[in-house]
């Protein structure tokens, strides 16, 4: 060991701590370029075609280590998507494919005795279909999946492995060794056996210290016999070369103490030196003989040592290997400190403590949610750690095996493309050292079973959906970044700028909103009020539907937060709150009971005159919306939105609302979510009136809403505007559509999504031309066409109609609460279907935090998002957003909702100050816990907590509460 040049290292980066700049160097001629993969991870069909159990089908089910259930059964599907999967590689442009070998898939019981030529004819398809594709393999003959049988004789523990795992070799040497040319027989002989036979992280599972160093010790044999049998039987024919991959961090030393700067080396002679000082000098490392012994001693565990190695051993290990391969992932902080223990263990050997540089850049989608994360951006550790083994070991060959980041999945996978760039350029660098590194295989070209960490840990290219059977693959943005990189043979300006998303997409921004900023909360009118049939209200949809049993828990808004009775109560809050404005909704049928004029109920306009009264007794303005899904029952009855009569009623109730309320209110909504109206009422009948007609009806009933929209803002502007002064408009409900992959197609398909969502309503409207969007309109005659449909579903406007539909705003009301990942799909069903009609399909991304609500996750970025779209398609009205808010659990101690908030809002600013957005205000959803429709009183949105079990209805404010008191006070987010 060449110490002083260790130390040399060690000290230069503990007080440097930075890797080298970015270089446009090319990488040597020879140099190649993979991706890698196991089998295990990615195959799947794990007892198809006379594969055996391994110990990893064993222990990924029964162990309960693992994050998923069903191991890897099914895995990424790779033993069905062979063809497809080497034509991504081919596109990527690798030279070679780094795989493993299923053990058990070619000896299902370990041994000679259960070849399986179903097997063996897998590995010729994939070797050959490589092949054909100008992509050479880099096989992996053992990646830690044993067949379980072998693991019943004992494993790696017994000393017949090294003989088993000769066999083996053998056969794949014959039967392969014409088209595998770079063999490495044991991937990480360090975590097969620390975790799989110390910590049981692992398969086969074992628990107990002292295995690691007799697993260690057998590998090591195992290994020097497989490659004694490749130079004696096979090198002369095949002229192949046979290498052992290791696993390793870099470690730096915390500080420039002595002790810190020991422990770093003993780290690495502990993790390095284990695997490498017998191949190179026939023996372990001296220090790790001596303390491994001395510690055993002392804690009296004198029979657990270092296995000693025969002169013979020593013979047949020493050189055998033409390379090393290397696994690296990242760099840690070393800090020495005595391990008072009194249990033995492979870091308790080594007195020593690692940590990580909170300096070091993150590498997390939300690092704000992430404070302790070890993912940093330490390529430097790449290039010390191939210069230490160059240094160490006579400069021998390296191949970096297994190197890439593990993130929770998202597909504009930024960190990765940045990880890439920094690491590769670390190999670089490390080669203009004078390092003999030949070769650079990215982990790993798709995501798969992660081993202990199942299905959440993401390393792939590519991202694979293991929500369907199928496994379908998507690229992510790294595919074309790598792809370039690869094809340039190192970095150009591009590459170095490369970006997936925006620099300032998830960026903090410290600023006030303007001062006109006005700040509300809102409810509506069924979700609050309870009060049903009291002072002669009438039954709404929502009353029949509820009734019904069709509500989560069987519930009903029959009192609700009984906001009827303590109306006052909630005008308190609203105060306490500090909000500017209060959005709520007017009960149609409260008002008019049978939803009609001749139904007035005097009681029920009351009742709002005292709320609206009470409001702006405290300064609190309103904003009211005229319809929030609950019609009169009895005008559905007579076809409700189904009807053309309903644009008739709809004006009538709406007149009546302007006449009684106009004085005082100045803004009106008169539909909230169309959307939802239409597709959830009269589509898939999961909402009142639970009608179910989604190729048909949903569209009629939009129809109306529009035409009832239009009817009652000329209403208002031909005989109130001048009046009251009052503006009118419609609230909109819409995710963020972000296309699941770069793809052309996938950007129109996520367009296609907002303008079949937000367009529907919105493009007749907002966007100038009075009828639905082009798209939709094209997509949905031409699916009516093949349906046999003598014309479209989609209803038509007459001219008239859309001369009056066009501009018919003040405002736009926005309700938005998450995002959706869009890719193209096309729909081959015959069934008349909205969402048919589409030919798209809709993911989420896995770094999306989920929460009480399953239609809800938590992406800010998109709020932001869609309001640019609006300004970009429809000239940029002024916009309120009128709902906003996410779902928490029944706690006071809602923190997870002062995130969504903080963030979400703080992308709103972004969108007003760096995009000149023309938001005029926000009000969040919403005030207090209610009866979230169908899901009743399970999900909770409130700032304020509500007892549904105490006939008080008690209202008591969450932390949000004074969070969102607090940001008003501040008018946005001052440093």
């Amino acid at each position: 060991m060449k110490d002083t040049n260790f130390v040399f290292f060690v000290l230069i980066l503990a007080v440097l701590n930075v890797g080298a700049e970015l270089t446009f160097d090319k990488y040597p001629e020879h140099f190649i370029f993979g991706v890698g993969s196991a089998a295990y991870v990615t195959e799947g069909a794990w007892d198809i075609d006379g594969k055996g159990p391994s110990i990893w089908d064993e222990f990924s089910i029964k162990s309960g280590w693992t994050e998923s259930s069903d191991g890897g059964q099914i895995a990424a599907n790779g033993y069905n998507y062979v063809k497809e999967d080497v034509q991504r590689l081919k596109q990527l442009g690798v030279s070679h494919y780094k795989l493993s070998l299923s053990w058990p898939r070619l000896l299902p019981h370990g041994t000679n005795s259960s070849i399986n030529e179903a097997g063996f004819q897998y590995y010729d398809y994939v070797f050959d279909e490589l092949l054909a594709n100008g992509i050479k393999p880099f096989v992996a003959l053992y990646h830690w999946d044993l067949p379980q049988t072998l693991q019943d004789d004992g494993g790696w523990l017994s000393s017949d492995s090294i003989t088993w795992f000769k066999d083996y070799a053998n056969l794949c040497f014959e039967r392969y060794g014409d088209r595998v040319k770079l063999w490495t027989t044991i991937e990480d002989p360090f975590s097969i056996a620390y975790k799989g036979y110390v910590t049981g992280e692992h398969a086969p599972g074992f628990q107990h210290s002292g295995n690691e160093y007799k697993v260690g010790h057998q590998l090591l044999l195992a290994h020097a016999e497989v490659y004694q049998l490749y130079q004696s039987k096979f090198r002369g024919h095949q002229g192949g070369e046979v290498g052992l991959t290791i696993s390793s961090d870099w470690y730096v030393a915390s500080t420039e103490d002595e002790d810190d700067i020991d422990a770093a080396r003993r780290a690495l002679i502990f993790r390095v030196g284990w695997f490498l000082e017998p191949l190179y000098r026939g023996d372990y490392p001296r220090i790790m003989k001596q303390r491994i012994a001395h510690k055993r001693k002392t804690l009296g565990y004198r029979h657990q040592k270092l296995p000693k190695f025969t002169s013979e051993d020593k013979a047949k290990l020493i050189g055998a290997t033409d390379f090393i391969g290397i696994s690296h992932f990242k760099t840690k902080l070393v800090t020495g400190q005595v391990n008072t223990s009194p249990s033995p263990g492979f870091y308790n050997d080594q007195d020593l403590v690692l940590s990580v540089d909170p300096s070091w850049p993150k590498l997390e989608y939300r690092p704000e949610l992430n404070h302790e994360s070890d993912r940093r951006l330490t390529g430097f550790g790449l290039e010390e750690l191939l210069k230490y083994v160059t240094s160490s070991y006579d400069r021998p060959v390296i191949y970096v095996t297994q190197n890439g980041l593990d993130t929770c999945g998202t597909l504009k996978d930024q960190h990765r493309i940045e990880y890439i760039r920094d690491y590769t350029n670390s190999v670089l660098q490390a080669i203009k050292c004078g390092s003999e590194v030949r070769g650079y295989f990215l982990w790993s070209l798709m995501d798969g079973f992660d081993w202990e960490k199942g299905y959440k840990s993401k390393s792939g290219l590519y991202y694979v959906d293991f929500d369907r059977d199928d496994r379908p693959r998507y690229p992510r943005s790294s595919v074309e970044f790598y792809r370039s990189l690869i094809a340039h043979r190192g970095l150009t300006e591009d590459l170095i700028s490369y970006r997936a998303y925006a620099q300032d997409r998830d960026e903090f921004y410290y600023g006030k909103f303007p001062d006109h900023f006005e700040w509300g909360v809102a409810t509506s009118a069924y979700q609050i009020e309870g009060g049903w049939n009291e002072d002669g209200k009438g039954p709404s949809i929502w009353d029949k539907f509820a009734h019904k049993g069709r509500l989560l828990g069987k519930v009903t808004g029959d009192v609700t937060c009984d906001s009827y009775h303590l109306y006052e109560e909630d005008v308190r809050i609203l105060s306490e709150l500090g909000v500017n404005f209060y959005h709520l909704s007017l009960s149609w049928s409260r008002i008019l009971p049978d939803g009609t004029a001749g139904s007035y109920n005097q009681k029920g306009v009351d009742y709002y005159n005292n709320i609206i009264n009470a409001l702006l007794a405290r300064n609190i303005t309103l904003m009211v919306a005229l319809y929030h899904w609950d019609l009169p029952q009895a005008l559905e009855d007579k076809g409700g939105f189904r009807s053309d009569l309903i644009v008739d009623w709809f004006e009538d109730y709406a007149r009546i609302c302007f006449e009684q309320f106009g004085d005082r209110v100045k803004l009106w909504l008169t539909f909230n979510e169309a959307y939802v109206i239409s597709f959830f009422g009269y589509g898939v009948g999961e909402h009142a009136p639970g009608v179910r007609d989604p190729g048909v009806g949903v569209y009629k009933a939009a129809h109306n809403i529009i035409r009832s929209h239009t009817r009652a803002y000329h209403l208002y502007t031909n005989h109130f505007k001048e009046k009251y002064g009052g503006s009118v408009s419609i609230a909109l409900d819409i995710e963020w559509k972000e296309p699941l992959t770069d793809s052309e197609e996938d950007y129109l398909a996520a367009d296609r999504a907002i303008q079949f969502k937000l367009g529907w309503f919105g493009n007749a409207i907002f966007g100038g031309s009075g009828d639905y969007p082009e798209v939709m309109k094209h997509y949905v005659a031409e699916k009516s066409r093949r349906q046999g449909f003598s014309s479209s579903r989609l209803p038509e406007f007459t001219e008239e109609e859309k001369k009056l539909n066009n501009g018919a705003f003040d405002y736009l009301g926005l309700n938005h609460y998450t995002t959706h990942l869009v890719t193209q799909s096309n729909t081959t069903t015959m069934r008349p279907h909205y969402e048919d009609d589409q030919d798209i399909e809709i993911l989420n991304d896995p770094c999306w935090a989920p929460c009480k609500a399953d239609w809800l996750r938590v992406n800010p970025w998109g709020i932001r998002y869609i309001l640019r779209w609006i300004k970009e398609h429809y000239g940029n009205p002024p916009i309120y957003i009128t709902e906003n808010g996410r779902a928490t659990d029944d706690s006071l101690e809602d923190w997870d909702r002062i995130y969504y908030y903080k963030y979400y809002i703080n992308e709103v600013l972004k969108a007003i100050r760096l995009d000149n957005v023309d938001v005029r205000g926000y009000s969040a959803w919403s005030l207090m816990d209610n009866l979230e429709w169908t899901n009743g009183f399970d999900e909770r949105f409130g700032f304020y907590h509500v007892d549904f079990t105490s006939s008080k209805r008690p209202r008591r404010p969450k932390q949000s509460a004074y969070f969102y008191r607090e940001l008003i006070a501040n008018n946005g987010f001052p440093r």
